[in-house]
């Protein structure tokens, strides 16, 4: 039987985190939230999921603390294995700042974006892909002698 496995989302819309929480819970999984980055991160520490889903924007749309967050994620060494999946309401058409998913996605620390609201088949799948690949980096890792 497989371990029931832990979701951290951090977001500061409380509707939406209801609304991915009702859907993650119909495949099982044990959810955790927190509605700022800085309650996040703690608690990332705490929980040690076994995948984050972060958004980009708190509070004004100045506040891209989401992008801030990702980096102090991944230099952390307890956090920096755990993937996250960054939710974005910021598409190409219009960001607010220069920023766009599909051509600058690449240079943040993240594994995987989702635009906000996610569609339900495609916050699953996400999710399945990213957890499949965690597990698959620590089958394939090197054993010692």
């Amino acid at each position: 039987m497989d371990k029931q496995k832990n979701i951290l989302i951090i977001d500061d819309d409380a509707d939406l985190i209801e609304a991915m929480k009702i859907i993650l819970e119909t495949k099982n999984y044990r959810i955790f939230t927190a509605y700022s980055p800085e309650e996040g991160f703690q608690m990332a520490k705490d929980v040690k999921p076994d995948l984050i889903i972060l958004d980009v924007m708190f509070g004004s749309k100045e506040r891209s603390l989401g992008f801030e967050y990702a980096v102090k994620m991944k230099l952390d060494k307890i956090l920096a294995p755990i993937p996250i999946l960054m939710s974005t309401a910021v598409n190409e058409a219009h960001s607010g700042f220069g920023f766009s998913p599909k051509t600058d996605g690449e240079l943040l620390p993240v594994d995987d974006f989702i635009n906000k609201p996610a569609q339900p088949d495609d916050l699953l799948k996400r999710i399945e892909k990213l957890l499949l690949q965690k597990i698959s980096k620590w089958v394939n890792y090197p054993k010692k002698s």
